[in-house]
């Protein structure tokens, strides 16, 4: 379990005891919430704090949640906003980045990351979540496209395991096919050797 880190606003005394990191903040009072009857931290306030401790790609998973068009939680403004008041300290460059990498369209922290990691390795960005259609038929909402290179890239978490998802999916994949595309689906084990995972989506690329 991650050693605890405990706040205090900078007119107090940091706490200092083992086991615990002690922090002196200095909160506004728009960076504090109520969520049925707690105070907590606000969502632009906690992703300023958590940049310190995610990487690029988690960052940028939780900056697409919080500007996700569904459900946006804030502006790409305010989200500047709230960089510049702490640029210079802990966590700026990954702040940067992913403000830079984030996208409204994504849908799935995995998703995200997958996305981050081929744009860092200096792939072109991929489209999110683009509905692809025969006509005027609906086929599929794919998760990644590279519409030029017509290569579609799915997120399959355990989710698609089971076992009438996993029949639906591949009819989906066919019926992708069908129409020129090709598919290649991505799971938790291809993050656990990124290498590989790039050379086979550069070789599709290709």
């Amino acid at each position: 379990m991650d050693t605890p880190v405990v706040g205090m606003p900078r007119a107090h005394v940091r706490i200092r005891r083992p086991g615990v990191i002690g922090r002196r903040l200095d909160v506004r009072d728009e960076d504090v919430i109520e969520v049925d009857g707690i105070r907590c931290s606000s969502p632009l306030r906690t992703w300023a704090e958590l940049a310190e401790r995610l990487s690029a790609a988690e960052l940028t998973a939780l900056t697409d949640h919080l500007l996700a068009r569904r459900r946006p939680l804030c502006t790409r403004e305010e989200l500047e906003v709230m960089h510049r008041r702490f640029i210079g300290g802990r966590g700026s460059k990954v702040r940067r980045l992913a403000i830079d990498l984030s996208v409204d369209g994504s849908e799935s922290p995995k998703e995200s990351e997958l996305r981050v990691l081929l744009v860092m390795a200096g792939l072109p960005a991929p489209e999110c979540n683009v509905e692809i259609f025969d006509g005027h038929r609906f086929v599929a909402r794919v998760d990644l496209l590279y519409r030029h290179a017509r290569l579609v890239i799915e997120y399959d978490g355990d989710y698609h395991r089971d076992a009438r998802q996993w029949s639906r999916d591949q009819s989906r994949r066919a019926e992708l096919e069908s129409l020129g595309y090709r598919v290649t689906v991505v799971t938790a084990r291809d993050f656990d050797a990124p290498e590989s995972l790039l050379t086979r989506i550069r070789r599709l690329l290709a």
